[in-house]
C-alpha cells in the first residue's frame, strides 16, 4: 500500500518553519558560570569543584552531580522539549522560553545542591575557628570560625554568581 503525503502550508508558514528549526539547531544553553562571572567566583568553584590538598580544602564537586540529580534532568529536558514543539510550530519566542526553562531548571538544581549541604562538610576549624600556622612564614595566625556547617555559605558569593547563557 502506497501512502502520499500533501503539504498544504503556503511558503512563508514553510520558511518559519526552517528559520525556526534552523534556529533550534544553532542554539546552545550554557548553565553554571559564564565566562563574564567574576575571576573570583571561577576561582572559588575550581577550588571546591577539585580541593585543594595542601591546604587541607577536599574536593566537593557541585556542577556535575547537581546536573545529573533526575529531578534538574527532568526539569533541563522539559524546557528543551517545550523548545522543540515550539521550533516544530514555528514560534521563535517560544523557542527561547523554552531554552530560558531548561537553564532555569540546571541553576535551580545547582541552588537546591548547595541547600542541601555539600560533603564533605565544613572542617572543625573553620566551623568554630582556631589558631594554624601560617604556610609561608611560619607564623601562628587565628581564624576566625564562620559558625555553621554549609560549605558555599559564608558571603553566598559564588552562590548567586550561577547563571544561563543562551547563545
Amino acid at each position: 500500500m502506497d501512502i502520499n503525503i500533501t503539504f498544504t502550508e503556503d511558503k512563508t508558514a514553510q520558511n518559519g518553519l526552517r528559520n525556526s528549526l534552523l534556529r533550534l539547531k544553532s542554539t546552545r544553553v550554557e548553565i553554571g558560570l559564564p565566562s563574564s562571572a567574576p575571576a573570583r567566583s571561577r576561582w572559588l568553584l575550581a577550588l571546591h569543584e577539585h580541593g585543594a590538598p595542601g591546604a587541607h580544602i577536599p574536593a566537593r564537586p557541585l556542577i556535575r552531580p547537581a546536573l545529573a540529580k533526575a529531578e534538574t534532568q527532568a526539569g533541563i529536558r522539559q524546557g528543551l522539549l517545550a523548545a522543540c514543539e515550539a521550533a516544530a510550530a514555528g514560534d521563535p519566542d517560544g523557542i527561547r522560553a523554552g531554552f530560558e526553562s531548561a537553564r532555569q531548571a540546571g541553576v535551580d538544581g545547582i541552588h537546591a545542591s548547595i541547600d542541601a549541604g555539600l560533603s564533605p562538610g565544613n572542617a572543625p576549624l573553620t566551623i568554630h575557628g582556631g589558631w594554624i600556622r601560617n604556610f609561608t612564614s611560619g607564623k601562628p595566625v587565628h581564624v576566625e570560625g564562620k559558625g555553621f556547617d554549609k560549605p558555599l555559605y559564608a558571603t553566598g558569593e559564588l552562590y548567586h554568581s550561577f547563571r544561563f547563557e543562551v547563545k
